[in-house]
């Protein structure tokens, strides 16, 4: 097989977060190293309101944060999950796949390895965030009266919650996927999200599951979704992209198979997945729209848009 021209590829529209990976490739860094360093510039972009600082709350107006990465060549992983007051949760999941023996952390176990590993508290939910939790209150609660229980049990104890979620599911989230591969052949992918937005407190989606929303290996490639988290965990999605690579189908044509799969559920919330394999070849796919997605190799000057396939029902 060829030698792949080192490259990095993600799902937002911007030139500065791939560059930064880019450059790390272009100086013989590892794909890890560039996946980390793109996915922190979205994660620190007070802009996306869907990953990291200033991203949506859940429902009690608190952000938590999810993320996950692998490492093509050991399967290693590292993952954290409603993680609060924390910005780089991407970093935190390098972390733990590093230093730990574990997969995944969440809640306050991940956050006190946060603490413990350096990583500086600070708050998340910014002026805008806040603007648009009030609204959502002021949409959809029905304020109690003194003595009267909290608003949201009603969406938990009296089985209102399934609709409640159905209302945000097709516009209210949103995930940044980021893979690159390395001089050496290494792949690696990167996913970190604040989740549905208002979800409910502690709702892990797909992002933060391996397999589900995040999944690579240097044998085949890699694969990473976003959009209604809980349809792609009950597919294992992402490993079931990598899964129909390896079994002889092109990147395209897993992409176009994995969504017929997710339109084959019937359900509300659309799926979007990034994928490579490991002959460098990239391709997008939606169940919802014209799909794309950004690429930068090492020679490149700035971020070329591709354009993927939309997967209608």
């Amino acid at each position: 097989m060829a030698k792949v021209k080192p490259f990095i590829i993600g799902t937002r529209n911007s030139g500065e977060f791939l560059c930064a990976g880019a450059e790390i490739l272009r100086g013989g860094g590892s794909a890890i190293d560039a996946v980390e360093a793109s996915t922190k510039l979205v994660e620190a972009n007070p802009k996306d309101d869907s990953v990291g600082y200033a991203g949506i709350p859940n429902l009690l107006g608190k952000v938590e944060l999810d993320a996950s990465i692998m490492d093509g060549k050991t399967l290693k992983t590292g993952a954290v999950g409603a993680v609060k007051g924390y910005l780089h949760v991407i970093s935190i999941a390098r972390m733990v796949m590093e230093k730990t023996p574990h997969v995944m952390l969440v809640g306050s176990g991940a956050e006190l390895f946060a603490k413990s590993m350096g990583f500086k508290k600070q708050n998340l939910l910014t002026k805008d965030a806040k603007e648009k939790y009030q609204s959502f209150l002021k949409r959809y609660a029905d304020l109690p009266k003194e003595g009267e229980k909290p608003w949201y049990v009603n969406y938990d104890v009296d089985f209102g919650l399934r609709d409640w979620y159905d209302k945000l599911t097709d516009k209210q989230h949103g995930t940044v996927n980021i893979m690159a591969i390395d001089a050496k052949g290494n792949i690696c992918s990167g996913v970190s999200t604040s989740g549905t937005a208002f979800k409910f407190p502690g709702r892990l989606g797909d992002s933060p599951i391996i397999g589900a929303g995040n999944y690579c290996d240097n044998r085949f490639g890699a694969a990473a979704c976003t959009g209604r988290g809980e349809l792609a965990i009950r597919l294992s999605l992402a490993r079931s992209l990598v899964s129909y690579m390896k079994n002889g189908l092109s990147v395209r044509e897993a992409c176009f198979r994995g969504m017929k799969d997710i339109n084959e559920l019937h359900e509300k919330g659309g799926m979007n997945c990034l994928a490579i394999d490991n002959k460098g070849n990239t391709m997008s796919a939606s169940t919802s729209r014209e799909s794309v997605h950004w690429y930068m190799d090492v020679d490149s000057k700035q971020p070329e848009q591709r354009t993927g396939i939309w997967v209608k029902e």
